[in-house]
């Protein structure tokens, strides 16, 4: 659906998704409401006059619940005058409702059917969905794609990377909206002769095979994969595990304690060498992590799934997402450890020079050993949480419904593939 006679501005103007800008805070809408902010601004004329009768066009935001929400919640106040810059002699007004986006029965995402409803529902002209999970075209990840014809597009959190999520949104919406959904359709890669940063992954415009969708906005290389990757971890928020292994950080801090009050530990964490420390805590954390991973059942089993060539990708974010989460609880297991030991032991009785930056070391060793220690202790104290909770902590809200709708196929993909 392209609206009449858009007037487009430069060519120099054209989106970039990784250059920055800016936007301010906004208030997240509340889950379920259909409307929770509106932003309107006056779009200037072709002349920069504002003078003249100009369109009013709705362009309606639904982000699924939790981080997408968030970000569109911020992003909403600065849109229009982000499109009256794109796009001008129109009058923009924005509306957010709150998800969810929607799964189908295989997990995917029914974009075109889900945004002409939405149309319908909330007389928008344009719908954005925005959904924190990734799509892909063939082996290509996906930032974003649209039907004209529906007036529909979707931008896919994951891959706007890890970092700068506000400005990246911003600039994906503005991007389908101007050069899409009402502006003059581009068929050039976004990011091609105009790429200014080095590490900056290609973004590309892509044909599209499916039936409705005009074109994609596509990653591109190995670059393009790594800031999914790393888009799908941010979505997972890992330092979420930390709150939901309370049993396991209990029995952490057990196994900890023993070596602040045992004094062969004192020793033995001034004669290891910084590196042997250093190893010895990356053996502590991956074992809890992959203790985590396989207890829980986290591990997602190609061989029984329909979408197999995705299964290294989310087990890729799973193992990334659970080894943050353990490294940041075994951090603050070592503050805590390396606090207490200063409290409850004299620097007199540790082994070593008296002198103070050698007694220092000497308790931050024993603080790293004790914690090292203590996160093995508390691997085996996360069999005490429920697995439904690791999950809940580990994966973002569409992430665990995209996984419970493929379990419930296991079964029947499993009987296909031995067929």
């Amino acid at each position: 659906m392209t609206l009449d006679t858009p007037t487009s501005r430069h060519a120099d103007d054209e989106v970039s998704l990784d250059e920055a800008a800016l936007t301010p805070d906004g208030t997240a809408p509340a889950d379920g409401t259909p409307v929770t902010d509106e932003v309107s601004v006056e779009a200037t004329g072709p002349d920069g006059s504002g003078d003249g009768p100009h369109r009013e066009v709705v362009v309606g935001l639904l982000a699924d619940p939790g981080l997408a929400s968030d970000l569109v919640a911020r992003v909403a106040e600065d849109l229009p005058d982000a499109l009256d810059g794109a796009v001008s002699g129109y009058r923009w007004r924005i509306e957010t409702a709150g998800g969810p986006v929607g799964l189908d029965a295989e997990g995917l995402l029914p974009m075109l059917r889900r945004g002409s409803r939405l149309r319908q529902e909330h007389g928008w002209d344009v719908v954005v969905l925005v959904t924190d999970l990734p799509r892909r075209a063939g082996t290509q990840p996906l930032v974003s794609d649209y039907g004209s014809d529906e007036g529909v597009g979707l931008v896919s959190l994951p891959a706007l990377g890890a970092v700068w999520l506000r400005r990246r949104l911003r600039r994906a919406v503005v991007d389908l909206v101007a050069h899409g959904l009402i502006g003059p359709r581009a068929a050039e890669p976004v990011d091609g002769p105009r790429r200014r940063r080095h590490l900056s992954p290609p973004i590309a415009r892509i044909a599209s095979e499916e039936e409705g969708i005009d074109s994609h906005l596509a990653l591109q290389g190995t670059r393009g994969t790594l800031r999914l990757l790393g888009g799908l971890v941010r979505a997972n928020r890992p330092w979420r595990l930390v709150p939901s292994l309370s049993k396991a950080m209990a029995a952490a801090a057990a196994g900890a304690a023993f070596g602040v009050f045992y004094s062969n530990i004192w020793g033995l964490a001034a004669a290891l060498s910084p590196v042997r420390l250093g190893v010895v805590a990356a053996i502590a954390i991956t074992a809890m992590a992959v203790w985590l991973i396989v207890d829980n059942g986290l591990w997602e089993r190609a061989a029984a799934r329909v979408h197999r060539s995705e299964a290294t990708l989310f087990n890729a974010a799973t193992t990334a997402t659970i080894g943050l989460g353990v490294a940041c609880m075994a951090a603050l297991l070592m503050i805590f450890t390396t606090l207490a030991a200063l409290l409850v032991i004299p620097p007199a009785l540790l082994p070593g020079p008296d002198t103070w930056p050698e007694v220092a070391w000497c308790y931050l060793r024993l603080g790293v050993l004790s914690g090292s220690m203590g996160i093995v202790a508390g691997a085996l104290g996360s069999g005490l949480t429920s697995p439904d909770a690791v999950r809940q902590a580990a994966y973002s809200t569409r992430e665990q419904q995209r996984r419970a709708l493929i379990d419930e196929e296991e079964p029947n993909a499993q009987v296909a593939d031995e067929a």
